[in-house]
């Protein structure tokens, strides 16, 4: 008896693969193991192909890490339902990349690297951009702003994908009992408070920015 290997058909031709099948197979292996442990041989074998057939079919491993961080933030990026106060702009856009960066680490890593690059990334900065504009902050703030909310919610990410949850654990009882964090250390509550908070100073620069419109 005769086994054939999977990448191998009856007719002695390589199996094809599809993108689709190889971007889904990178973005598990990379949310895993890092985006530098996305190769062709690992999505290879993880696919039973040859490396080869990845290589055909993507174009390069540059290409092929870019086109699976692209996927995840295009797919996102297109489900958005945005609503019309800024406020409500402003929060819906940070809780939905704290939950994209949580769902796929991988976004996270290549965001260190370079600026995110998919379909309608640069819209959604725009968007939130517009949205505190016509809040009433100038352009600079309005972009500062947006900044800084983005800092906060991929600061937070990053700390917390990077230690864990709870940290505290990892602490001797020594150490733990002088931790601030000791009774209050709930990763959810942090950002829904630090948001909180962000959200406050950018209101309460929008009511400066409105009140001194006013006097003018």
């Amino acid at each position: 008896m005769v086994v054939e290997k999977a990448n191998t058909p009856r007719n002695g031709r390589p199996r094809a693969v599809t993108l689709d099948a190889i971007l889904d197979a990178a973005t598990e292996i990379a949310d895993d193991r890092g985006l530098d442990a996305v190769t062709f041989r690992v999505v290879a074998d993880r696919l039973g192909v040859s490396p080869m057939a990845i290589h055909r079919t993507t174009g390069g491993i540059d290409a092929l890490q870019h086109a699976l961080v692209s996927r995840i933030v295009g797919e996102v990026t297109r489900s958005v339902d945005w609503p019309d106060e800024w406020c409500d702009v402003v929060r819906l856009f940070a809780d939905t990349l704290h939950d994209l960066l949580m769902r796929h680490p991988v976004v996270l890593e290549a965001h260190r690297r370079a600026s995110l690059v998919g379909p309608g990334a640069d819209d959604v900065a725009l968007r939130v951009v517009a949205a505190l504009r016509a809040a009433g902050l100038d352009e600079a703030s309005a972009v500062y702003a947006y900044g800084a909310l983005h800092d906060f919610v991929t600061g937070h990410v990053a700390i917390r994908l990077g230690r864990g949850d709870p940290e505290q654990l990892r602490l001797p009882p020594e150490r733990q009992a002088l931790s601030v964090f000791a009774d209050h250390h709930d990763y959810d509550r942090r950002f829904a408070f630090g948001l909180d908070l962000v959200i406050g100073g950018i209101a309460a620069a929008v009511a400066t920015s409105v009140s001194h419109e006013e006097q003018r």
